[in-house]
């Protein structure tokens, strides 16, 4: 009897803990989902921005920022979610100028800043980093640590390309004295970052943003046809 009385105990306890553990595999299961629609929804967002900066509202940014936060609240530790944050808090600072824009690049650099806590080597942080002292005309040797870090554990990120072509276009159009500083890499990214898919539109807008077509047809008269050619009026065909 008491073999028996054992036997069924052991099966209980064994049935307790599978329905245990289902219910927490379906709690889990919730919560990486709602974070993971959270964070898909922004990220669609930040892309859509991206393309056509005047579909941007601070009223879709802060909804985009409540968004992103409600995934942070599941996944605290997820880098990937806090660097989303910090494009939005930079998106937030684009659209409100006059009134909080440095607060917001303020919380965005701390938001990069968490998310390379968790993994040092992400480039798309440290390029956030840079951009946000860019806005904060904070162009000072963290600003070019920043720069380098990115290049060191990223040099073939698609964002990184698409950010040193905007910047260093803008320093070449206002002559000022960082278009000597980045100068040198400038070329590389503008060459890599027109081979990249990813990064190409963007390339191809900021050159066109500046009407710099026939000088960096110059400065790349060394790379291939096939990037040579994604530039206006760069090739012959004659």
């Amino acid at each position: 009897m008491s073999i028996m009385h054992n036997k069924a105990l052991s099966i209980n306890i064994i049935k307790f803990s599978l329905i245990g553990l289902l219910f927490w595999g379906v709690f889990w299961s919730g919560q990486f989902f709602i974070a993971g629609n959270a964070y898909y929804n922004v990220k669609n967002s930040v892309e859509q921005w991206q393309e056509q900066p005047s579909r941007a509202s601070i009223d879709k940014a802060h909804l985009a920022l409540t968004k992103i936060e409600t995934a942070i609240k599941y996944f605290p530790n997820n880098a990937l979610y806090l660097q989303m944050r910090g494009q939005v808090y930079e998106w937030l600072a684009f659209i409100d100028r006059k009134n909080e824009s440095n607060q917001f690049l303020e919380s965005a650099m701390a938001s990069y800043h968490n998310s390379l806590i968790l993994r040092p080597k992400w480039s798309a942080s440290w390029v956030g980093l840079a951009s946000s002292k860019w806005k904060l005309n904070q162009l000072d040797t963290e600003f070019y640590s920043y720069l380098a870090n990115a290049q060191k554990v990223g040099p073939q990120d698609a964002l990184l390309h698409s950010f040193i072509a905007e910047f260093g276009l803008s320093m070449f159009q206002a002559k000022s004295i960082h278009y000597v500083k980045i100068k040198d890499m400038l070329a590389k990214h503008l060459d890599r970052g027109l081979q990249n898919p990813l990064s190409r539109e963007r390339v191809l807008q900021s050159i066109e943003k500046y009407s710099l077509e026939k000088t960096v047809c110059r400065w790349l008269k060394s790379s291939s046809y096939p990037v040579r050619k994604q530039i206006s009026n760069c090739v012959s065909y004659g």
